[in-house]
């Protein structure tokens, strides 16, 4: 008497093959995601970077245009951790880490009209994020 076979469920090759193919399309379906959040986070660390640029920028302009070289002279900077906002408080907060930045200010003359030519930039892990210049004239 022939005994019959029983070939239920999978085998061990079968199910082995399954998973291989799952891990795959599993891969190609969840990188674009890994992609996208990085994308995000350098977005999140541009904006940041416009924001701290103009703020010490504002900060330069809202200084008497007299005093402007004697405080920020020819070379300011703001190094990782130093971070000062409009009240010269240190930032706090994880959001600020990484983040450097530096301002230069030059005389600059249009004409007979004397101007002080301020660039800001700032850096994220001394990389270049942004950098920002305008022209400050005399306004007290």
């Amino acid at each position: 008497m022939k005994r019959k076979q029983n070939n239920k469920g999978f085998t061990l090759i079968e199910a082995t093959m399954a998973m291989v193919l799952l891990a795959i399309a599993a891969a190609g379906i969840l990188l674009p995601f890994a992609n996208a959040a990085s994308i995000q986070a350098e977005g999140a660390r541009q904006t940041m970077a416009a924001n701290l640029a103009s703020e010490l920028l504002e900060k330069i302009v809202a200084t008497p245009y007299s005093q402007i070289h004697t405080i920020y002279g020819s070379s300011y900077s703001e190094s990782e951790g130093g971070l000062k906002d409009a009240a010269n408080q240190t930032h706090t907060g994880s959001a600020y880490l990484g983040f450097s930045r530096s301002a230069v200010c030059q005389s600059a003359a249009v004409g007979s009209v004397n101007l002080i030519a301020v660039t800001v930039t700032v850096y994220y892990e001394n990389r270049e994020m942004t950098c920002v210049t305008t022209l400050v004239g005399d306004h007290e």
